[in-house]
């Protein structure tokens, strides 16, 4: 039986958060789903009260087959703080992705995406695309894909206030598109790198671009101990609401097995 600390746990549970408010990173399941029917979920809930009440709610759920050279996927998460009875953070997303291999090297890509987000000021963002995913290496469990294709998108905000100056609610709805890059990398005997980015680019203004990154660092000190950090970004050139700011995250922690 494997035993984790808890704070390893805590970290995972916050990483989860940070990228399902707009992005949903599957590429972790990819990796695992053959031809049988797989599920892969978790479920976190926390309540304090006393001299402060505070209420967490987290829950992330993906199914996914793979019939001949289709793979399915549907991703479900949602998460939603609330402090003194204020919801302070709120956020649920929902994913139908679907690949066709056509090869060892090449598969194509659809997906349908609906979400909001508190934290991200969006009410709703709503996503339809298609692409092609090209593996350029590949060797054992080491890989390096690429993956490139349009998407439509539509966003709604909330009114906001900013400065004493009150901005009423929006939406907009444009194409962008994605180019994306997965890697697992076995650096050396005991370091691994996992990286993980989508880049998102408006198709009539270059200068509006998104991007999230994961990178992920395992260094395995023995069988039974090994350490990461992990460096996430969640970038816009462009904020369309006043208030935000680019997100970053450094996580660190300590795995032990017995």
């Amino acid at each position: 039986m494997h035993y984790k600390s808890l704070l390893f746990i805590i970290f995972i549970f916050t990483y989860t958060q940070l990228i399902g408010q707009t992005i949903i990173d599957t590429e972790a399941s990819l990796k695992k789903i053959d031809t049988a029917f797989h599920v892969f979920g978790n479920f976190m809930g926390d309540k304090k009260t006393g001299n402060f009440d505070f209420t967490l709610l987290r829950a992330d759920l993906t199914l996914g087959s793979r019939v001949n050279n289709n793979l399915f996927r549907l991703t479900y998460s949602h998460s939603s703080s609330r402090f003194n009875g204020n919801t302070f953070e709120k956020n649920t997303v929902g994913q139908f992705r679907w690949n066709h291999i056509l090869n060892e090297n090449h598969s194509l890509f659809m997906f349908f995406q609906s979400g909001n987000s508190i934290r991200s000021f969006i009410d709703q963002r709503t996503l339809f695309g298609v692409g092609l995913r090209q593996h350029l290496y590949k060797k054992d469990k080491n890989y390096f894909d690429i993956a490139i294709g349009p998407f439509h998108e539509y966003e709604e905000y909330p009114s906001y206030n900013f400065e004493n100056i009150t901005y009423p609610e929006s939406s907009q709805k444009t194409v962008r598109i994605s180019f994306n890059v997965f890697s697992s990398i076995k650096l050396f005997e005991n370091v691994t790198s996992a990286t993980t980015l989508y880049s998102q680019w408006k198709y009539n203004e270059i200068g509006d671009v998104r991007v999230f990154a994961n990178q992920y660092l395992r260094f395995k000190i023995n069988k039974r101990l090994s350490t990461y950090i992990r460096y996430v970004v969640r970038y816009r050139s462009i904020n369309y609401i006043r208030p935000l700011k680019n997100d970053t995250d450094f996580m660190y922690g300590l795995e032990i097995s017995i």
